[in-house]
């Protein structure tokens, strides 16, 4: 009797498998993408300073 409730009680459930879909893999990957980008701007100011921005990675930085 007792066995069987510690196999019933003792024994780790696992985690239920999330499904992650498509639209979310896609949003990750365009986030990080970004992310990578703004970086690649800011390590530009550092080195070279603001006025070596073009007027497109402007507007990145003013986006975020």
């Amino acid at each position: 009797m007792f066995s069987f409730l510690r196999n019933i009680f003792g024994k780790k459930r696992r985690q239920p498998r999330v499904a992650v879909d498509d639209f979310e893999i896609a949003y990750n990957l365009r986030r990080q993408q970004q992310q990578r980008e703004v970086d690649r701007i800011l390590d530009k100011i550092s080195a070279t300073g603001m006025d070596s921005l073009t007027k497109k990675e402007r507007q990145i930085l003013e986006k975020r």
